[in-house]
């Protein structure tokens, strides 16, 4: 990557000097502005390669930006990144040419491997890309003690060598992208792509040219060729997240693509050889899908080939006090916190909590208690667990360990952390949304509430 040229429009501070030092580790001449006022000069006077811009950046207009590339003759890409995604501002975008369409929260990882692609389709034949999420930059780590986890892995290991296609299916939050990932370091194709595709998140003509492809040409918009998910991880893996949500026409292209090794582009004429291995992933019965007539039974059976169910964390009881170690060290690394467990009586309300969310709830709960912790243990508070919350079984209290007085209505709990992580951040509300766990409108309205009562 050395030598290319990066522009970001951030608004956040934290958020563009993390992007900024990250990339230029890389080796990338990297530039930022908190404003997108001045993006169209910036592109006019020193021609990034990539231009990485959050939709919410003050002056800065997506379609109005995108338009201005597409008139110029700047051979550069765009990622656009949104807290909040709306389908039919993705449509537009992309269509208007936007490379990618990032939706937070968003891992470094993920806009590294994004940015690794838009370099890979800018840079001359004597500047080959180098490869994308090798065993050797990237481990991946399944903290378990439990038995069935540890026969899942298992299982996942033995198969990893061959080219058969895995299916995946579990709760969402269970781990499934993690397990493909691990599928994909243990296989030969290790240093080759590890490209992944939520079927869920996009339309039906979107997904059809982001998995296959298109055409210069081949609708309106299309104002050149686009390389298609399955060309990207040739050599690789494919990881279909949520592939039961696949709409029917694309269910027989992808089938036929997955017998055949070729694809058509949207627009195309010339067939394109590939050679994929498919990772899928559902967390819905994918055999009652088929049942229910969403989903083929052939391209079942074709995905099926190795079935793996994990199962959801509130039947692995043994792992959630493992795995919030592992998150608390985790997270304080990388926060700078010093915190080093949880108070008994913390650590007994997760043990009553049923986690619908599964790890990926367990992961953002401790992240958020580690951020708001007071002292070196996390208390109960940090948590902000209802426990009126049906999910949450109220923990026996040993004698002689009550509280000697209430600390406090629920609420004022509620508006002390809120204060606390709007400034932790800054007063930047979605950073703020993202560390309570909360939505940014719902933030919005807590704040109004709190205006309204004083």
């Amino acid at each position: 990557m050395p030598g290319y040229k990066i522009f970001f429009i951030i608004e956040s501070p934290k958020e563009r000097m993390e992007y900024v030092r990250f990339f230029e580790n890389q080796g990338l001449l990297v530039e930022a502005s908190p404003d997108g006022s001045d993006a169209v000069s910036y592109l006019n006077e020193k021609k990034p390669d990539i231009i990485i811009a959050d939709l919410s950046t003050p002056g800065f207009s997506a379609i109005d930006f995108l338009k201005k590339i597409n008139e110029s003759d700047i051979s550069c890409h765009t990622l656009m990144i949104t807290s909040e995604p709306v389908v039919e501002q993705a449509v537009t975008l992309m269509k208007l040419g936007a490379f990618d369409y990032l939706i937070r929260p968003l891992e470094m990882e993920q806009l590294d491997l994004s940015v690794r692609r838009a370099l890979a389709l800018l840079k001359k034949k004597d500047h080959p890309a180098p490869p994308v999420l090798s065993s050797q930059t990237r481990k991946i780590k399944i903290i378990t003690q439990d038995d069935d986890i540890q026969k899942l892995l298992s299982l996942a290991g033995r198969v990893a060598k061959s080219s058969a296609s895995v299916l995946i299916q579990g709760e969402s939050g269970t781990g499934k992208e993690l397990f493909a990932k691990y599928i994909h370091e243990k296989s030969d194709r290790c240093n080759k792509p590890f490209i992944a595709v939520n079927c869920a998140a996009l339309p039906e003509n979107l997904l059809e040219s982001e998995l296959f492809g298109h055409e210069k040409g081949a609708f309106t918009g299309a104002i050149s060729r686009k390389i298609g998910k399955f060309e990207l991880a040739h050599k690789g893996t494919l990881f279909l997240d949520e592939i039961t949500e696949m709409q029917f026409h694309l269910q027989a292209k992808l089938l036929r693509v997955l017998q055949e090794k070729v694809l058509d582009r949207v627009g195309g004429i010339d067939p394109v050889d590939v050679d994929v291995r498919v990772v899928a992933t559902t967390n819905r019965n994918a055999k009652e899908a088929v049942e229910n007539g969403d989903f083929r039974e052939d391209l079942f059976y074709r995905l099926n080939t190795i079935p793996i169910i994990i199962p959801p964390l509130r039947n692995r009881k043994g792992d959630f006090e493992i795995l919030a170690r592992y998150f608390i060290q985790k997270y304080c690394k990388i926060d700078g916190c010093h915190v080093k467990g949880l108070t008994k009586q913390a650590s007994s309300i997760l043990s009553n909590h049923s986690f619908p969310g599964n790890v990926r709830e367990l992961e953002n709960i401790i992240h958020r208690a580690v951020l708001l912790a007071d002292s070196d243990l996390i208390e109960p508070e940090n948590l902000m667990l209802d426990l009126s919350d049906s999910n949450t079984l109220p923990p026996e209290i040993p004698e002689g360990d009550e509280p000697e007085s209430e600390p406090g209505s629920l609420r004022d709990m509620e508006q002390k952390m809120i204060y606390k992580a709007l400034g932790q951040t800054e007063g930047n509300r979605t950073h703020a949304a993202k560390i309570l766990g909360i939505s940014v409108r719902t933030l919005r309205n807590k704040l109004n509430e709190y205006k309204e009562n004083n």
